[in-house]
């Protein structure tokens, strides 16, 4: 099964696969929380993301710090899809404040009552706010031309366009190694099943990623996103 996860990487990933026909589908899932890195008024300023993913439909999923005394935080179900909760960072979530590190427990409870405990580990590595050094958009053209300076220690760099920070997405690119990226209309990595409007102002996301691994080929165990977002009309 593949399953496109509304996710900060937003890359179709293959999740827990309940496609089996000889043996009863057990309840399977993860957990990720991540720090979202971004200069907010010329500060640097964080915020925690937080997704829990199953392959099952979730009628609850909550998450707490292994600390004595820490708050739950309650996710809530990301659109139609029952297998994705999330807890995303409002305006008013960020702080100068960096988020604590350690181990979070995550506890995800199916719609047949079945119930799961899922660690992830936050570690204690950051990486610098990224800052975008070029954002031309040429409207006739639907032509962006994208720079941004180099992010030391990341592992990628990602560039979405989507309706709203945290919204659908409907470009991606792929995993970038480069400092640079044009983007036009018959580029690839546009969901062709969502037709751009004319007027409208989409979200463009220049994002560097820290994983906990930095070997990861999922898009699973993030440890940090610093990211700039700019917006265009179409």
């Amino acid at each position: 099964m593949k399953s496109k996860l509304i996710l900060a990487l937003a890359i179709s990933l293959g999740v827990f696969s309940s496609c089996n026909d000889s043996k009863k589908i057990e309840f399977d899932g993860a957990g990720d929380i991540y720090v979202r890195c971004q200069i907010i008024e010329g500060v640097t300023q964080y915020a925690p993301v937080i997704y829990a993913y199953s392959n099952m439909n979730m009628s609850a999923a909550t998450m707490k710090h292994t600390d004595a005394g820490s708050p739950e935080v309650v996710l809530t179900k990301i659109g139609q899809d029952a297998r994705n909760f999330a807890s995303l960072p409002k305006a008013a979530s960020f702080t100068t404040t960096d988020i604590k590190n350690g181990t979070y427990n995550f506890k995800i409870t199916s719609t047949d009552k079945e119930v799961l405990n899922i660690t992830d580990k936050l570690l204690k590595v950051r990486i610098a706010p990224l800052k975008i050094s070029k954002f031309e958009y040429k409207k006739d053209k639907h032509k962006l031309d994208l720079k941004w300076e180099t992010v030391e220690n990341r592992d990628i760099y990602h560039v979405k366009i989507a309706k709203a920070i945290d919204g659908q997405v409907i470009y991606q690119s792929k995993r970038l190694n480069d400092n640079s990226l044009i983007i036009t209309p018959t580029s690839v990595g546009w969901d062709r099943n969502y037709k751009m409007k004319a007027g409208t102002t989409y979200t463009v996301s220049v994002s560097a990623y820290k994983f906990e691994n930095s070997t990861t080929k999922s898009g699973f165990h993030i440890n940090q996103e610093s990211v700039e977002y700019r917006e265009i009309v179409w």
